[in-house]
């Protein structure tokens, strides 16, 4: 059980990352292909991400403990879009920190490369940073795209609930396991015989939804806004038993608009640039400027150009389209909107 608890202050210092950070991403992924108690969208995933793991990428996955635990240094806290930023600040972490946070929970004799990056070494440094990197560009921006889309419509539902209830109905509805009691935040696992309290003290909240987790996790440091990381919501999971099944064969939006289209208007449910859109759903930039150009034409996506950037949003028209086609009916399209 974690409960965190609240002042008025944090009430007002409530917020999400506007699209995945990359380090978080990493170790929960690294986290999630060795944890069977994962959503069907997980399990697809792993099978496609596995066997893209390579043995170079060793140095992050001996940061996950088997009980699933990873160091608060692995994810550290730059602000600012990019890979590049966060693996730099990542392999500069200060040796002592290091120390503190990995020699509690290793066994007495460890191997080289841990015995390097508890000593400082650049080349246990370099090999940490070239893992991450690795591991981020061939295993999660090739495989995440259905992902990404449930981490997209995880925040326009978090949206809505703000709109029409603030910041209450917000933590009030975030997770089943989820409880809301003014002015503690509590959180339920299968066992509830240990509890963590977090006391924000005004330093804020950071909600992360992930795909890849079943239960919440917390991150708690004195020198960054404290994080609570939960599960997405489990949306358009087509199958009652958990069985995969093939989309095409269940979802009226893309027997409409065809697989690919229909994912990039799922993916705008929280607005995207055209090179985020792209990583959602995991196609060229080409390929997704032809899409939003089709979408754009036939009134379902605004796009909004500023110092060089497109910005890509639903309008009012895709919202019930996207209602309708998730309880398996299409309705409310004009005849002259055709795709």
């Amino acid at each position: 059980m974690i409960r965190i608890h609240f002042t008025a202050a944090d009430l007002g210092r409530v917020t999400f990352p506007a699209e995945p950070h990359p380090l978080w991403e990493a170790a929960l992924a690294a986290r999630a292909l060795s944890d069977r108690s994962v959503w069907p969208a997980v399990r697809r995933w792993r099978r496609t991400a596995a066997p893209r793991v390579q043995g170079s990428m060793r140095p992050l996955f001996k940061l996950i403990s088997p009980t699933g635990m990873f160091p608060g240094f692995l994810i550290p806290d730059v602000p600012g879009p990019g890979l590049e930023p966060v693996v730099e600040a990542l392999t500069d972490t200060p040796a002592d920190v290091i120390r503190d946070q990995l020699e509690p929970w290793l066994p007495p004799e460890i191997d080289r490369y841990m015995r390097g990056l508890l000593d400082g070494r650049a080349g246990s440094r370099r090999a940490l940073g070239a893992a991450v990197r690795e591991f981020h560009q061939e295993v999660l921006v090739p495989t995440s795209s259905e992902l990404h889309q449930r981490y997209g419509a995880e925040l326009g539902i978090r949206s809505r609930a703000v709109l029409h209830g603030g910041v209450d109905a917000l933590l009030s509805s975030l997770h089943p396991d989820v409880e809301w009691s003014d002015p503690v935040l509590t959180t339920h696992g299968p066992a509830d015989d240990w509890i963590t309290d977090v006391h924000l003290k005004g330093r804020g909240l950071e909600l992360y939804p992930s795909p890849f987790v079943t239960n919440c996790l917390a991150l708690d440091s004195a020198d960054r806004r404290p994080v609570l990381v939960y599960p997405c919501a489990d949306v358009a999971d087509p199958s009652a038993d958990g069985a995969d099944l093939d989309p095409a064969t269940t979802d009226a939006l893309a027997d409409l608009l065809g697989r690919t289209r229909a994912a990039v208007l799922r993916s705008l449910t929280h607005p995207a640039t055209t090179t985020q859109l792209a990583r959602r759903v995991g196609i060229s930039l080409a390929s997704t400027s032809e899409h939003t150009r089709v979408l754009r034409a036939a009134g379902l996506i605004t796009t909004h150009r500023t110092q060089g950037t497109a910005l890509h949003a639903l309008t009012p028209t895709a919202q019930p389209l996207l209602s309708e086609a998730h309880e398996g009916t299409v309705a409310n399209l004009r005849p002259d909107r055709r795709l």
